[in-house]
């Protein structure tokens, strides 16, 4: 029995990094299975794609994973989120950037505990806001008729916060964001 899905979104361009950084090698994976891998198994996962989703499927094949495709992706991430979030069925759900290689199974599990008080929880570290950000499902199609952005949206809720590790906000965007990272021990 699943009560919450996580969305993991893969579908950018990684104009910043130049090339594809969810497909870069990290620690004998790529910067995807690495993020994924932080899932607990029991957590159902939607994978958003759109650049390179050929790429990116081949690659999570054998994962259990659902697969969405972002129509929209070149419109920019709000929109691929909003794509994973119409494939949320009836399920607490997380929002999840596939480019998070150091995040924790526990960052995400301690999010998701923020539920039982709060509606959102968000991990940060050291005050700079993080993921995951997790919803209960009542925010489902709130969050579908808004139209600001997701950032705008917390704005106007209650949020718990969880302390997570530098995983939470350690993301690959740039090349010299991506050497420091690969540096990080394992």
């Amino acid at each position: 029995m699943v009560f919450m899905t996580v969305i993991l979104l893969a579908a950018g361009l990684s104009e910043r990094m130049g090339q594809n950084k969810l497909l870069l090698p990290f620690h004998g994976k790529t910067i995807i299975e690495t993020t994924l891998s932080a899932i607990p198994d029991s957590y159902r996962k939607i994978v958003v794609t759109g650049h390179e989703e050929g790429k990116i499927r081949a690659l999570l094949s054998s994962h259990d994973v659902t697969f969405i495709h972002s129509e929209d992706y070149l419109k920019g991430q709000r929109w691929s989120t909003l794509s994973g979030i119409e494939a949320v069925e009836n399920d607490d759900f997380a929002i999840l950037p596939g480019d998070l290689p150091l995040i924790e199974s526990r960052d995400i599990v301690n999010t998701v505990s923020l539920l039982k008080d709060f509606t959102i929880g968000r991990a940060i570290h050291e005050k700079t806001p993080g993921h995951p950000v997790v919803y209960r499902k009542e925010h489902r199609e709130k969050l579908l008729s808004f139209s600001g952005t997701m950032k705008e949206y917390l704005h106007f809720h209650k949020i718990g916060f969880y302390e997570g590790g530098i995983g939470c906000i350690a993301d690959t965007d740039t090349p010299e964001s991506y050497e420091k990272l690969c540096k990080w021990p394992d």
